[in-house]
């Protein structure tokens, strides 16, 4: 395969943005809907196999799994994908960097694991986080083949490898919880994914790495990597500390609440804007130039995100004791306080989390480190002051920290680039004045329906009406109307698509 060739082609042409975003929203929505699936899966069945205990003490090593996988990618990947054009040279000397430093983190894992076991004086965590750094290993050598794939907008070979890779986990997960009940049923869930996305990823690009180009060539791929690992960093301390703090002072049992809480909360962020991610940002840093197509591209898919996801975090907050019975079963209704503090944190998150591909496709590392230092240190902060309060006290102080720093970052992203403030102003409104209709209509089911329909049938009921109460408010303003009729443009381009040759 000639790298260089590839990795070179020129951009589409502005009248194939449509075709191409249609089809890849056509693949990544079916990725996103197969893993979200299997994900769902797997919280139900090992919810029910196995106990918070165990989650609790899977939850100590994930932070660390977590921090090593920073460094595994070292922002690299995303260096390559916003880069117009990498030789075959310049990947391959990219790849071996990832893999001398996914090498050298396994090794470090290894060493460092009777030292996690000690500080949270729990003498299971040991194996598990030695065994992590295969994790890490099998996820830096995959990561400049997944790149090269996303790079070349193959999103169907990206799903498959994706969707492959979490059945195999998912199996091997419920296999073991279902045999064994023991904790490792959580770290094979890991682990599937891992070394499938690592084998398929191989497979299906065709690349392999060859003659290498010299550092001095590749150094701003390098100085783009070090600046968004750095902000990684801070974000990882942000979204991390919490689980540490809790583990360390409160024990396994509540950690292992807090950890499946956040687990199902973060559900929309990887299953709706991850794959917003590698579908968009390729075609926002082709539009550069072209700031108005640039503008309406981000703000489509920046709404398109928050109407999939907002009524159902809504009701997550607003009926979490009802969604924590039927997801993971009445053992764990008593973290239901954590669920709904979680879930109001993740409202403000699903406004900002976007804002990684206005700084990504801009080539801004630097704006994206600055803000991930200082949501990390606010962040810290909140968590500190609710610990001793216990998980319920940090997922409410998290929750309200997050509803205070939205708009702060939203500004701080606006500041300059084709999306400005106001552009997020408007496309916020409809969801602004959504959200606490749907909260006042979930919580009004919760305490007027009758709950002998079946917990089911609740959810359902509750979940369609949050939905129907949202849509309509994106009528309220222009934006709103404009994301409505782009929609259903895509729609038809969809179903024209999807139709039978006549």
């Amino acid at each position: 395969m000639d790298g260089s060739a590839e990795m070179s082609d020129p951009a589409p042409a502005p009248a194939g943005y449509r075709k191409k975003a249609v089809s890849g929203a056509i693949v990544t929505a079916a990725a996103a809907g197969s893993r979200a699936v299997l994900h769902v899966i797997s919280i139900v069945v090992l919810a029910r196999l196995l106990t918070p205990d165990d989650f609790g003490v899977m939850g100590m090593v994930f932070p660390i799994i977590a921090f090593a996988t920073i460094f595994q990618e070292a922002g690299l990947s995303l260096a390559t994908l916003q880069r117009e054009r990498i030789s075959d040279e310049e990947l391959s000397t990219v790849f071996w960097l990832n893999a001398a430093i996914g090498g050298g983190l396994c090794l470090l894992l290894v060493v460092a694991a009777p030292l996690v076991a000690a500080f949270y004086e729990e003498p299971r965590v040991a194996l598990p986080t030695a065994a992590s750094g295969l994790l890490i290993l099998f996820g830096a050598l995959a990561a400049q083949h997944m790149t090269l794939l996303n790079r070349q907008l193959h999103f169907g070979q990206l799903a498959l490898i994706d969707g492959l890779s979490l059945l195999l986990g998912t199996v091997l997960a419920i296999g073991a919880a279902a045999i064994w009940h023991t904790y490792w049923a959580i770290y094979l869930l890991s682990f599937g994914p891992a070394f499938g996305g690592f084998v398929l990823s191989w497979l299906f690009s065709g690349w392999r790495p060859g003659k290498r180009a010299p550092l001095a060539q590749v150094a701003d791929v390098i100085r783009f990597g070090a600046h968004f690992t750095v902000g990684s960093v801070a974000t990882y301390f942000g979204r991390n500390l919490d689980k540490v703090l809790i583990g360390r002072v409160w024990g396994t049992t509540p950690l292992g609440f807090y950890d499946r809480a956040s687990k199902v909360v973060l559900m929309p962020i990887l299953f709706v804007h991850n794959p917003l991610l590698r579908l968009v940002v390729p075609m926002l840093s082709q539009n550069r130039g072209d700031p108005e197509r640039y503008r309406r591209m981000f703000l489509l898919a920046f709404q398109f995100s928050l109407l999939l996801t907002v009524p159902g975090i809504a009701l997550l907050a607003g009926a979490a004791r009802e969604a924590v019975a039927l997801v993971m079963g009445p053992q764990w209704v008593g973290g239901a306080r954590i669920f709904a503090w979680l879930a109001v944190a993740c409202l403000g998150q699903l406004a900002t989390g976007p804002l990684t591909m206005l700084f990504v496709s801009q080539d801004r590392p630097r704006d994206a480190m600055v803000s991930s230092v200082a949501t990390s240190i606010y962040s810290s902060v909140a968590f500190v002051i609710g610990l001793p309060w216990g998980a319920v006290g940090v997922a409410m102080a998290y929750a309200v920290s997050e509803l205070i720093r939205t708009p702060v970052m939203l500004w701080y992203a606006t500041r300059v680039g084709p999306v400005r403030f106001g552009d997020m102003g408007r496309a916020l409104v409809p969801f602004l004045a959504g959200v606490p209709l749907c909260l006042a209509v979930v919580t009004l089911l919760v305490r007027q329906l009758d709950h002998s329909i079946g917990l089911f049938a609740f959810v359902a009921v509750a979940g369609i009406a949050a939905y129907a109460v949202v849509l309509p408010c994106l009528l309220l303003n222009r934006a709103g109307r404009e994301v409505l009729a782009e929609i259903g443009t895509l729609a038809r381009s969809l179903t024209s698509r999807l139709a039978p040759a006549a």
